[in-house]
């Protein structure tokens, strides 16, 4: 390598490379069960609130490393250093779907509804510095970060819940236990997501409304969904036009509120009063179905969760029904579950009233319970609220609310009924209406999606290993493409970080080994790789890192020592350099058949006299040689300066070059034998 600088910061970078990852990459999930730092729960008493809430007032980038948040709302303790958190943005679908469509959302690359964790280093009342920064981006005032409490175990008898979201904070439930959830109570978010429409008055007159964004009087209030606060403010949001997930509203004259939308479609609302043109089908349209993508290709279903969406108001000028609110969100790991509780995130029926149009139901939530053994409950569900009746003849009722999603995973055999069914729309006294000659007078049911259950216990996944990149750990190579191998929980995958990127994910085979190949060549210089177990959207620390530096540039060779052109010496010292440090050297004398290892410091020995040639080759730590080797050319002259001896004038050559006195007698034969000839003529 011609740069020696270059070599000599080189093993210093590495260190500092090395050191540098010891834990877990950017807020990965690599939390498992926790800590259990909180220790045990014992719940005894009804609407327990065991999270902390606080609204993100700032917009935040991936790879955030602190958090700027409002005021803190739910259980007192708020946020201390230390403290696991879970950053979770509820809303702000952009571009938001046009009014009243119903195409089924995906959001399997969309903020909304994505989570992580992020562990906090230190708290002010303001702002939260976290000890690791955040994988994605979140919008403000969208997201929200929650205070995840760590036990070792937990006992119910009572109920936990949460403060309702009310548009910036609240409706989530989030724990994690090492040990054993024990319930004999209720976990209970049921209700507390997004908001249903609002009753507002209509216009007694009112008549042939039929408009998508129908402005009040003449449309009722819609429900919200992930479309986001501004379209659920307060008289701004009106019509049968549903706003994403969040439902319709109703229109005049008396027509009923569609119900919420989440894991599936909402309900339509009920037709409009009969005197109004016989009864017309302007009932408020269901919220649109959320999807997380495909479960067999993408394991977002995985790292999603979302509210169910708030039923539409009914229409009315004195006391329609008011929309039913979504299911929240109850999200948990632990090793085993027992108990004969209830698990529900279901959503909220619509209003119901005597005279005018019902509400809509709200849309079941989000429920997320991974188990590492078996688990035993009495029932899991986030169903849709049921459609708000009415106690008129032929007067719109509420449409039912979509069912909600369920992500479940335990051991085979665990005994937990999941119910993600949507549910009824509401009815109204004549038991055979139009359109489908029953009470629902053109009023429908929520949609069901199937709950995700994995039958295979919740898997914490160990560090993997790298074993090698190059000869050993700390080492120099000159391969630019060097391959990675390693091992690992057999079939599992394993993702591979280079200086801190990703650059390839494999999957080990049956007897745990994986190999990657690199795509791209490395420059030159440090480079540091740590290997990543990932299972179901959960990943392992960090592996030790096995650190390498790429060096393809080939070292100089010079002679620090060496003998004169000429000497009478037969045995040949030699000191051989090199600007790069740690090199080792091959030699040749002669014609010899190649180059053999030598000492920096080499004698050759009882050499004949004549002419030789040294030639030497420095190899640096990567196996690089020099392009050209270094030679150095000399003559041994003991046998000729013997010939001589005392013949000549008595003189010896003792001490002196043989050779260099044997040039001088030369010259002066020559010189005499001019003299003389010139002295005959």
């Amino acid at each position: 390598m011609r740069n020696p600088f270059m070599k000599q910061w080189l093993p210093a970078a590495v260190c500092a490379l090395g050191l540098g990852s010891t834990t877990a990459m950017a807020g990965a999930d690599t939390i498992g069960l926790g800590e259990g730092r909180n220790g045990p729960k014992t719940v005894s008493t009804p609407n327990t609130i065991i999270n902390s809430y606080a609204q993100v007032t700032a917009p935040l980038v991936a790879q955030a490393t602190s958090i700027q948040i409002g005021a803190c709302r739910g259980d007192p303790a708020c946020f201390l250093a230390g403290d696991l958190v879970l950053v979770y943005q509820a809303t702000g679908l952009q571009p938001a779907p046009a009014s009243g469509s119903q195409t089924p959302i995906d959001l399997s690359n969309n903020a909304v509804g994505q989570w992580e964790f992020a562990r906090l280093a230190s708290v002010e009342a303001d702002r939260l510095t976290l000890t690791e920064p955040l994988i994605h981006a979140y919008a403000v005032n969208e997201t929200q970060v929650i205070r995840v409490p760590e036990y070792t175990q937990v006992t119910i008898t009572g109920s936990i819940t949460a403060p309702a979201w009310d548009g910036a904070t609240g409706g989530f439930i989030a724990f994690l236990a090492k040990e054993t959830v024990n319930n004999g109570g209720v976990i209970d978010a049921s209700g507390l997501g997004f908001r249903g429409g609002q009753f507002i008055p209509g216009d007694p007159t009112a008549k042939g409304c039929s408009d998508l964004d129908e402005a009040a009087p003449l449309g009722a209030r819609k429900g919200e969904g992930i479309a986001g606060a501004s379209h659920y403010s307060t008289g701004s949001n009106t019509g049968r036009g549903n706003a994403a997930n969040g439902a319709g509203g109703a229109v005049c004259f008396k027509s009923g509120g569609g119900g919420g939308g989440n894991g599936g479609l909402g309900g339509q609302g009920g037709r409009s009063d009969s005197t109004d043109n016989g009864g017309r089908d302007v009932g408020g349209r269901g919220g649109a179905a959320l999807s997380y993508g495909n479960r067999t290709t993408s394991d977002a279903f995985l790292r999603h969760l979302t509210f169910g969406g708030g039923g539409g108001a009914g229409y009315g000028v004195s006391q329609a029904g008011a929309g039913g609110a979504g299911g929240g969100i109850v999200f948990f790991r632990a090793s085993q579950l027992s108990g004969g509780g209830l698990i529900d995130a279901s959503g909220r029926a619509g209003g119901a009233n005597t005279t005018e149009g019902g509400g809509g139901g709200g849309a079941g939530g989000s429920i997320y319970v991974r188990i590492v053994r078996a688990a035993t409950c009495g029932k899991i569900a986030a169903t849709g609220g049921l459609g708000g009746a009415s106690d008129a003849f032929r007067v719109g009722p509420g449409g039912g609310g979509g069912g909600g999603h369920v992500l479940f995973q335990a051991d085979p055999g665990s005994p937990c009924a999941l119910d993600t069914t949507g549910s009824s729309p509401g009815n109204q006294k004549d038991s055979s209406a139009p359109p489908n000659n029953d009470a629902t007078y053109g009023a429908t049911p929520g949609g069901t999606t199937p709950a995700d259950e994995l039958k295979y216990g919740f898997i914490i996944p160990a560090p993997p290993a790298v074993t090698r990149v190059s000869p050993y750990n700390g080492s120099f190579i000159n391969n630019v493409r060097p391959t990675i191998t390693g091992t690992a929980r057999a079939n599992t995958p394993v993702i591979v970080y280079l200086d801190g990127q990703e650059v390839g994910r494999v999957t080990t085979d049956a007897a745990g080994h994986y190999t990657l190949d690199l795509t791209k060549d490395l420059p030159e210089g440090p480079h540091s790789v740590v290997a990543i177990a990932a299972i179901d959207a959960v990943q392992s620390l960090n592996s030790v890192p096995d650190t390498f530096t790429v060096d393809i540039t080939p070292p100089d060779t010079n002679f620090v020592t060496q003998p004169g052109r000429f000497t009478r010496a037969r045995d040949v010292a030699f000191e051989f350099g090199s600007p790069e440090e740690s090199v080792t050297y091959l030699c040749k004398l002669d014609e010899a058949a190649d180059f053999t290892p030598c000492n920096p410091s080499t004698t050759f020995s009882n050499l004949p006299d004549g002419p030789h040639t040294v030639q030497v080759y420095a190899v640096d730590r990567a196996g690089n040689r020099d392009d050209t080797p270094a030679v150095h050319e000399f003559q041994i002259t003991v046998a000729d300066l013997s010939l001589l001896g005392d013949g000549i004038g008595g003189c010896s050559a003792s001490g002196q070059d043989a050779s260099l006195i044997a040039l001088g007698l030369g010259a002066l034969v020559a010189g005499l034998r001019r003299r003389r000839q010139s002295q005959t003529h």
